[in-house]
């Protein structure tokens, strides 16, 4: 079992002995055992309500996974059973069990501990996400209504830790805040509780609770957001209720390429994202010259519109990052499907227009702007024009195959035999992954660790994971980088005429 692959794992189960929660088996030293109990202790408790609760930390340089599980009553203390999955380092790009891995997969865990006190093998653990997370997807989709006012919190109170009163499902609201969060920041809570009694607990970036605790468990570090009773009003709700809407149809990556957001501090999106959501002081009809995919004002609840809107599953999430604006004349965006012979199509898209200029106003990052205007009426928007098939009826929106191309790459790899044949298809991987969202290859990259541990020597794999993770950085082995650029050369070169010169002037009488 590898660096990258080794999962070891605490047991906690109600002592009857010393009447606590404590450790019953594990795949650590005993010694090692009771020092992480100590640190978990504060973390241990699963909430009065029968089922799964969980929780992601980063302890001691690594990530610590908390499934949380109470199969009786409140007052049945018996019936808690905690299973601590201690994964690898977090200082690594890509630290697993990541945190759509926790949140898909962590609440069915407690089967997988085995017999013995052996560390489990993180690709076995993780094996069942490719159907776990499409389906958590959805979810997060079909219930994003409630999305909004955590999303406006997150906006509002950046970077502090949240409280979140919420009645609702915390898995389900944390995948979906997750996923908006790291297209529209660039960041996303990596540390997380989907239940806690108070909010006293530093350590968590997002905490969930059932109610708000006495005044005596509230902490101050944090900010509050109530679903319950949601407070709206603000620039930062205009911003939440926007993306969320491109969310729930799946045109957010469109919305951030757009607005392009890409590498811009998180204050320039907030303020780019803000002016989105205005009209021009001096609205006109649209025209034919009028781009009819340019940001509008949303309305102040996705609620109604997300009922009836397109959900769109996790592969198809994927695969928009592809689709683009259309030009100035008014058709439908580009869409990045099949190409003839049924391969996926990975042509560069036409350049994205720039957005509308807005009225100059203050970032919402500083200030708090006045209400925005009433939105426009959903029917008054020009419609694009729909791509037509031969027959003049709408052309079907073609089927995308991002999933299915990782897999082969998989494949590929699961088929190599040598470190130059994996090197090769990395070459692929690599070039695939530049055309993917952050969000989605992060999600798939940890699936390839496993062969590449087979293939490749533990100290080339993170180097590796950094490059897929960031294909845009420059490589330093092309030419054209450090002491292999040609202006070094001719440097030396005309260095090296002159001191030859003089020695010659030297010699020569």
């Amino acid at each position: 079992m590898g660096l990258y692959s080794r999962v070891d794992w605490i047991q906690f189960e109600w002592d009857e002995r010393r009447t606590r929660l404590g450790p019953v088996r594990s795949s650590l030293e005993d010694t090692d055992t009771r020092g992480w109990y100590h640190q978990l202790g504060p973390w241990l408790d699963p909430g009065p309500a029968a089922g799964v609760s969980v929780c992601r930390l980063l302890l001691e340089g690594r990530v610590v996974v908390l499934a949380r599980t109470r199969t009786g009553g409140a007052d049945s203390r018996r019936t808690i059973h905690v299973q601590a999955y201690l994964g690898g380092a977090a200082a690594h790009p890509s630290a697993m069990p990541n945190v759509r891995q926790a949140l898909a997969l962590a609440p069915g865990w407690a089967s997988q501990l085995p017999a013995d006190e052996e560390p489990l093998d993180l690709a076995r653990l993780i094996d069942p996400f490719a159907q776990a997370g499409p389906a958590l997807d959805r979810q997060a989709r079909a219930g994003a209504a409630g999305l909004v006012p955590i999303v406006s919190g997150a906006l509002r109170e950046y970077p502090k830790p949240l409280s979140v009163a919420s009645p609702g499902d915390a898995v389900v609201q944390l995948w979906g805040l997750v996923d908006v969060l790291d297209l529209v920041l660039g960041v996303y809570p990596e540390t997380f509780s989907t239940y806690e009694s108070d909010d006293l607990k530093q350590g968590a970036d997002v905490i969930f609770l059932q109610g708000w605790p006495g005044p005596s468990s509230q902490g101050s570090h944090r900010a509050r957001v109530d679903l319950r009773a949601p407070e709206v009003g603000d620039a930062y709700d205009d911003i939440a209720a926007m993306v969320v809407e491109a969310y729930v149809r799946g045109q957010l990556p469109g919305l951030v390429k757009r607005l392009r957001l890409g590498d811009e501090p998180v204050e320039e999106r907030v303020r780019r994202l803000e002016s989105a959501t205005y009209d021009p002081p001096a609205p006109r009809p649209a025209t034919r010259t009028e781009d009819p995919w340019a940001p509008r004002p949303p309305a102040r609840s996705p609620a109604g519109r997300a009922a009836t809107s397109d959900r769109t599953p996790a592969s198809d999430r994927a695969a928009s990052s592809d689709r683009t604006s259309t030009s100035n004349a008014g058709r439908a965006p580009a869409s990045g499907g099949h190409a003839p012979g049924g391969a996926p199509s990975f042509q560069a898209q036409p350049e994205a227009p720039e957005p509308q200029p807005q009225p100059s106003r203050p970032a919402a990052s500083r200030s708090q702007p006045p209400r925005s205007p009433a939105p426009e009426p959903q029917a008054q928007r020009p419609a694009a024009a729909q791509p037509q098939s031969a027959t003049g009826q709408a052309a079907p929106a073609p089927a995308f195959a991002a999933r299915d191309v990782f897999e082969d790459f998989r494949a590929d790899l699961a088929e190599a035999g040598t470190a130059k044949e994996a090197r090769d298809i990395l070459k692929d991987v690599r070039a695939w992954v530049a055309t993917r969202q952050p969000s989605d290859t992060r999600s798939r990259l940890p699936a390839l660790i496993p062969d590449l541990e087979r293939l490749l020597p533990d100290n080339q794999i993170n180097p590796i994971l950094r490059d897929l993770l960031d294909p845009d950085a420059p490589s330093g082995g092309k030419d054209g980088g450090g002491w292999l650029d040609r202006r070094w050369l001719i440097l030396a070169a005309l260095l090296s005429l002159v001191l030859v010169v003089q020695i010659v002037t030297l010699i020569l009488p």
